[in-house]
């Protein structure tokens, strides 16, 4: 029995929540993955895991032994990437916004894949709040969200973002320019179901923040849609200026009341405790930030 693969097993099962789960993440039958589990019981002399028809419960000794092998292979994981300069065997899965990640994470990837010739990314790019457990995701990629109020997690700032207030001149010229912030309320909104932006606008200058309540006549959890709406004409949207700098460049879209904004939106990566530290992530999270540094 390879020990390290079977501590590598178990982890991943009692990560995952189960055998079946564990299997599918990794790629092979679940009757393999319950042999694994018996083999290093027996090797051990203990129940790791108690199992029923319905469920699976970690017992004590399990337990105990789960967090030796989190430290243990995560030393390995670490030696090994010594050795070879900076590389990781194994994908470093990752889940990150739809939009975001086409715009902001996949430019990148050439460059950090060409920058450590070992580390294999799998980027998942799903409009949901992943559990990192249960998903089996090593690294999430949250854009506004609050990070996890727990212990279990660990947050990285990536960089700040903000949204700003844009229309066509199609519209425009239909239902005229708005002079205050307070005088949006009369305008049509294109509304962003997901996140923190719903049917108030939330703006702020020189430190004096300001709510509007929207007459939204169209909402969606995706900002392709909103950007495309607003270019049609249909109305106003709040949109990242990341998202909308090439239709601004080319006049398709202009800036309303240039002076307001948002509050600071915040892009970061989480991931488990028990990862910090590791080569992957760390690799995956600094390549990013020194990428938001650098003029685009």
């Amino acid at each position: 029995m390879d020990i390290f693969d079977a501590m590598a097993t178990f982890t991943r099962v009692v990560e995952s929540g189960g055998l079946s789960a564990a299997a599918k993440q990794l790629r092979v039958s679940s009757a393999a993955v319950s042999r694994r589990i018996a083999a290093l019981e027996a090797e051990l002399g203990t129940q790791l895991l108690a199992r029923t028809t319905r469920r699976m419960v970690i017992t004590p000794a399990g337990l105990r032994y789960y967090e030796r092998c989190v430290r243990i292979l995560r030393d390995v994981t670490d030696a090994h990437s010594m050795s070879l300069g900076d590389a990781r065997q194994g994908i470093l899965q990752v889940s990150a916004p739809v939009t975001f990640g086409m715009a902001r994470v996949v430019p990148h990837m050439g460059s950090l894949m060409a920058k450590h010739p070992g580390l294999r990314v799998g980027l998942r790019l799903e409009d949901r709040l992943v559990d990192l457990v249960v998903d089996g995701v090593d690294l999430a990629i949250r854009v506004g969200a609050a990070l996890p109020d727990t212990g279990d997690i660990v947050g990285h700032k990536l960089c700040s973002l903000r949204r700003i207030l844009v229309a066509s001149p199609r519209y425009l010229k239909r239902r005229g320019t708005p002079a205050t912030v307070e005088a949006l309320a009369k305008h049509d909104a294109l509304t962003h179901e997901f996140g923190d932006v719903g049917d108030t606008f939330v703006l702020v200058s020189d430190r004096r923040e300001v709510r509007v309540r929207l007459h939204a006549v169209f909402r969606t959890n995706a900002l392709h849609a909103l950007r495309d709406l607003a270019l049609l004409g249909t109305g106003l949207a709040l949109l990242p200026d990341w998202f909308v700098g090439d239709d601004l460049a080319s006049g398709n879209l202009r800036v309303l009341l240039p002076e307001w904004t948002t509050p600071t939106v915040v892009a970061s990566a989480i991931h488990r405790v028990e990862q910090r530290g590791a080569p992957p992530i760390r690799a995956f999270v600094d390549h990013l930030r020194a990428a938001y540094r650098s003029p685009t």
